[in-house]
């Protein structure tokens, strides 16, 4: 069970007292009325009835009014769109105030509706028990995430987050979660409460929750985070230290892609001696570059010496580019001559990258001819110049493999080949001196079926070029780092072709012989999966970018 609603001045939800002299008949059937605002609503027809028309209230949407002061619900929600009217038709009418009123309003549902959502994905727990050992680590059951991950488009990781988050705040901060339902707390409130109680006992917490619950109504977020973390070391002094302890054990270095299309890499939870020390030999190789005369700001430079020291080189000992050359730390020309494409000055300038996983570059583009992007599995799109420059880095690279996918008209993959040896990109590019094998689409005849279980490097690569990621919905795991799975098992007869392969990875490769679970492969690249629940999803052959 929830708790109850956290304690709030105002008339009961869902239903406000009406205006005197026009008090609902005794008879009056409350539960039809909230279904026909209700069915009224979802029709994008609705109108007050009028035992609860906006003029029969005591105040409209001002301050202080009843549906100010009212808690959210369906009644609630009825006045803010009679008020606000279809399509927002009304609001140029209402006055400041009454927007104000109306902003807060939506504000309050928007709480409630996080609750509900947060409320039944607990309640989704609670019906998948842990099934294992390792499941009870978690208090859930191993693939429940995944049911959960599908229906909301996303990965089972994500999924598992919002499932461990909803059931750790409404048990270890009822007050808290309360609140969000009785709208008095944004959830980004209850986001920072939970993670800066995280480290407390469940005693130490429920004191806190009880304080920060009602403390947070009146602060901003970073008012509430600065409080929270002053009670914790309050009632926990020893919990700053346990928490650095905590948080190293998630020590990492990543790689990501920016909004704009560059990259970052970031490292997180490391010894702040280390990375003081290592800022210092970052800047001090800045400034041994600005005195050795490499041009650029200092900020630039730090970049510069950054890559340098990762990749242990330096670009002291480096010719400058020439004049029409690249654009700085990370920047490149174009596919020209003097540009750091295709057709560049040669394969020992730039970075070397091994080309290992799938670096998808359209024909034109590689040779200059186009501006469409590329995509570099992992990563995700980039933009013709950046292609352009992968195509080159790899070039550097001795374990760099060249393969080549024509594509149908819808994007989707028609055919593939793969050249032996090393090449160079404009090389390849121009002589296209490899063979391509059909990538086969609706019924399947087995012309590509093989004898043994393992496929050969061909049938692996005609199915990664089909379905170039892991085939369960909203998984974006490179295929080169999947399983090649046979949809039917192959001891029970299913044939190592086109028509029963598809990339899992490992995680999604278990939950497919999960009890309850069912996978099918109708045809080549088109993935049905069933859930315990009986609900089907469905994944398709991708459409790469062109």
């Amino acid at each position: 069970m929830f708790a109850e609603p956290f304690p709030y001045d105002g008339p009961d939800d869902p239903w406000p007292q009406p205006a005197a002299g026009n008090e609902p008949a005794d008879d009056w059937d409350v539960d039809a009325h909230l279904e026909a605002v209700i069915a009224a609503a979802d029709a994008g027809e609705y109108e007050m009835p009028p035992e609860w028309s906006t003029e029969d209230l005591p105040t409209g949407f001002v301050p202080g009014g009843t549906p100010d002061t009212m808690g959210p619900g369906p009644v609630l929600a009825a006045l803010v769109h009679e008020a606000a009217g279809r399509d927002g038709a009304e609001l140029a009418s209402r006055s400041d105030d009454e927007l104000l009123c109306i902003i807060r309003a939506a504000r309050r549902m928007e709480s409630r509706a996080v609750w509900t959502a947060m409320a039944a994905v607990r309640e989704f727990a609670a019906r998948r028990p842990p099934g294992s050992v390792q499941d009870a680590h978690t208090g859930l059951r191993e693939f429940a995430s995944d049911e959960l991950g599908f229906e909301l488009r996303m990965t089972w990781q994500a999924a598992a987050g919002q499932m461990d988050y909803a059931c750790r705040v409404a048990e270890r901060l009822p007050r808290t979660f309360a609140a969000l339902c009785a709208g008095q707390l944004h959830p980004v409130h209850v986001r920072i409460i939970d993670e800066e109680t995280s480290i407390l006992s469940p005693q130490d917490a429920a004191r806190a929750d009880e304080i920060l619950a009602e403390a947070a109504q009146s602060k901003t977020f970073g008012q509430l985070r600065y409080a929270a973390h002053r009670l914790v070391l309050k009632l926990d002094p020893d919990s700053a230290r346990r928490r650095k302890e905590a948080a190293k054990q998630d020590a990492h270095v990543r790689r990501f892609r920016e909004d704009s299309g560059n990259a970052g890499m970031v490292a997180r939870e490391l010894p702040p001696d280390e990375i003081l020390a290592s800022w210092q030999h970052v800047e001090q190789r800045a400034l041994d570059l600005q005195a050795a005369g490499v041009s650029g700001a200092l900020q630039e430079l730090r970049v510069r010496a950054y890559l340098d020291l990762l990749q242990e080189r330096d670009t002291r000992t480096v010719q400058a580019d020439p004049p029409d050359g690249g654009e700085g730390p990370g920047g490149s020309g174009g596919p020209g001559p003097e540009g750091h494409g295709p057709a560049g000055p040669g394969p020992d300038r730039g970075p070397s990258l091994a080309a290992q996983v799938n670096l998808t570059v359209p024909l034109d583009t590689g040779l200059g001819r186009s501006e469409a992007p590329g995509e570099a599995a992992g990563f995700g799109l980039v933009d013709a110049e950046t292609a352009r420059d992968l195509l080159a880095a790899a070039a550097r690279h001795p374990d760099t493999r060249w393969c080549l996918t024509v594509l149908h008209p819808d994007g989707t993959a028609a055919a593939h080949g793969c050249a032996a040896g090393r090449h160079q990109p404009a090389e390849f590019l121009r002589a296209l001196k490899l063979t391509l094998h059909p990538v086969i689409r609706g019924p399947c005849h087995h012309a590509q079926a093989e004898d043994g279980y393992r496929p050969s490097r061909k049938l692996q690569h005609l199915v990664s070029a089909r379905n170039p990621c892991c085939s369960a919905p909203g998984c974006g795991r490179p295929a080169a780092r999947c399983d090649l799975d046979h949809t039917t098992a192959w001891h029970l007869g299913g044939l190592t072709c086109v028509c029963n392969l598809a990339p899992l990875c490992r995680h999604h490769h278990r939950l497919k012989q999960a009890e309850g679970w069912w996978l099918d492969q109708p045809e080549p690249g088109v993935l049905v999966w069933r859930t315990p629940t009986g609900l089907t999803y469905t994944t398709r052959p991708a459409a790469y970018p062109s």
